[in-house]
């Protein structure tokens, strides 16, 4: 019985399957990434640590008067005046006695007060840990818009969402260059990483569903080719600007967000969202747009549409007489299919399946590792050898092999077994980085080792979080393929808000960050085995559909325990 899914996946092949059409929307779509993932990890340059010393006075020798000290008042003592702190020291007979005092007078920073935020802000010493919030808010502000967001996407559509999402975007962002206070700062990122969300899910949302199944490892590719490209801009950007303000640094990346008033004429609905929410007449003018525009038979196209929907109203007519037939003869009145059609499939349908359950479980925490994996290794490229911007651009191109290795893989082999190598990968390097710092440390080869494991761990984890962002929508029925996506993101927002505190951890117990980050890509490889594999399988458009497909396997292990005895688990009495 052909379903709506496999109706959007006849008329995206009639268009060409990768056609003109669609290889536009595509671009047009992700070209808004830019906006996303610069206000995503920026912080690691416009919130930088600069180097500082306490600020001394116009009149060094009033740093006397206020020290407890009463022989170092009386004496000629040296004043030092460190990071965070002043310290005085008098040789009293012989012997050293010293005073420290805060930094009274304020900071001195090498590079200019206005050159970061943390500087310009002074959020530095006693305040240091307040830093970590500025990454945690705005991941916070993510998950609660990966809540909430996708419920109208699903209800609205993408486009719409997509749209006031981004302006709103741009408006904040400008807002964030000119936060007088620090609390305004903090506040404004939360609202950041909401808006954020709404670009990003319906990004995704937008680019899986463009392509028909056969093609939806060409979105995953391009989709992380990219998002390489824009961390990669994030760095090129933050070294141009080193100079300049943060403020100033800060208005070039929300400048790129101008594009929506560009995207608002050029990026149309999606498809799939159209058919299924029977949307007739916008995706009748769509299709004659898309024809047009991929040099397709703009009749041919929409007979396609046609032809599918009368077999659709076909097999909806002799569901409703054999519905109101079998209601009729049981509760001797006819429910009409009017009423059925505003029963709409809901999350709570996916929560009391056990199996379907599982995977969102699964699901979850796999987001989860991605995330804080990524992440931490990120806000911490500045502890590896060599130039910070660089390490940062590596740690970025990494997710260019990572996404080829995807893309040649997730059809051959499936996306369970992709994601539970690339898993193995980083939960391996990263282990490995972890035991070199702690057992070469002080050793000329120890860094250099614990750099290129975390790069092998950044490959592995970065391809892995790709193959989640293929896999996640898969999973999920057209009317909450957005809302899956969003639970899911929003989880990941768990280990994003713990990731900025990972190099504080380090501080005092240095090997937990990476045998954190390690051990549960290890437990990943073995979860990832509860899900159903989706490799060549058209998009759900109903939970049954996902049931069933739990359903087949169920079937087809069973054959093959019946075809071969031998790997029958043994009953009490065959022992």
């Amino acid at each position: 019985m052909a379903d709506k899914t496999s109706s959007v996946d006849l008329v995206l092949d009639a268009l060409g399957g990768t056609g003109r059409y669609q290889m536009f929307q595509y671009f047009v779509c992700m070209f808004s990434a830019l906006s996303a993932s610069f206000q995503l990890l920026n912080i690691v340059f416009v919130g930088r640590d600069v180097a500082h010393t306490c600020k001394a006075p116009v009149n060094t020798s009033d740093i006397y008067l206020i020290t407890d000290n009463e022989l170092i008042q009386a004496n000629d003592s040296k004043i030092s005046f460190e990071k965070c702190n002043i310290r005085v020291e008098a040789n009293i007979s012989g012997n050293i006695s010293t005073s420290k005092l805060s930094c009274i007078y304020g900071y001195e920073y090498m590079e200019g007060k206005d050159t970061s935020l943390m500087s310009d802000m002074d959020i530095v010493c006693d305040k240091e840990h307040l830093q970590g919030f500025a990454q945690t808010l705005l991941i916070t502000g993510q998950g609660i818009g990966a809540f909430v967001l996708p419920t109208f996407s699903d209800r609205y559509g993408r486009r719409p969402l997509h749209f006031v999402s981004h302006l709103c975007f741009l408006g904040f962002g400008v807002g964030v260059a000119f936060a007088p206070t620090y609390t305004v700062f903090l506040v404004l990122r939360v609202v950041l990483g909401f808006l954020q969300q709404g670009i990003v899910l319906t990004n995704i949302t937008i680019t899986i569903e463009i392509f028909p199944s056969r093609h939806r490892k060409l979105s995953g590719l391009l989709t992380s080719m990219i998002w390489t490209v824009c961390n990669a801009f994030i760095a090129l950007i933050a070294y141009l600007m080193q100079t300049y303000s943060w403020r100033t640094t800060q208005l070039v990346y929300c400048s790129v967000s101008l594009y929506v008033f560009v995207e608002f004429f050029l990026l149309d609905e999606s498809l799939s969202w159209l058919i299924t929410n029977n949307k007739t007449k916008q995706v009748t003018k769509n299709l004659k747009k898309a024809a047009r525009m991929s040099g397709k038979d703009c009749h041919t196209v929409l007979n396609v549409y046609k032809k599918i929907q009368k077999q659709h109203e076909s097999e909806k007519s002799l569901t409703e007489s054999l519905l109101g037939s079998k209601d009729q003869g049981v509760n001797g009145k006819t429910e009409t299919v009017k009423e059925k059609d505003k029963t709409k499939p809901s999350f709570l349908d996916l929560m009391k399946r056990k199996r379907l359950a599982a995977n969102v479980f699964v699901l979850w925490f796999v987001w989860i590792t991605d995330s804080l994996t990524v992440f931490g290794l990120f806000m911490t490229s500045y502890s590896l050898v060599g130039s910070p911007h660089v390490n940062f651009v590596l740690y970025s191109l990494l997710e260019a092999p990572a996404a080829i290795a995807l893309y040649f893989t997730v059809d051959r082999y499936g996306r369970k077994k992709t994601s539970v190598a690339l898993h193995g990968i980083a939960g391996v390097a990263l282990l490995a980085a972890t035991v070199c710092k702690f057992v070469g440390e002080g050793s000329l080869w120890s860094p250099i080792a614990v750099t290129v494991f975390s790069f092998i761990g950044m490959f592995g984890a970065s391809g892995a979080w790709g193959t989640a962002c293929l896999f996640t929508p898969e999973m999920f029925p057209t009317n909450l393929r957005n809302f899956g996506l969003g639970t899911s993101s929003a989880f990941s927002r768990v280990g994003g808000m713990l990731a900025p505190f990972s190099s504080l951890l380090a501080e005092y117990v240095e090997w937990a960050p990476g045998t954190i980050f390690g051990v549960c890509c290890l437990l990943a490889t073995v979860l990832v085995n509860v899900l159903p594999e989706t490799m060549g399988r058209e998009l759900p458009q109903t939970v049954d559909d996902v049931e069933a497909w739990h359903k087949k396997t169920d079937d087809k292990e069973a054959k093959e325990m019946d075809t071969f005895p031998m790997a029958r688990p043994k009953g009490p009495m065959e022992c």
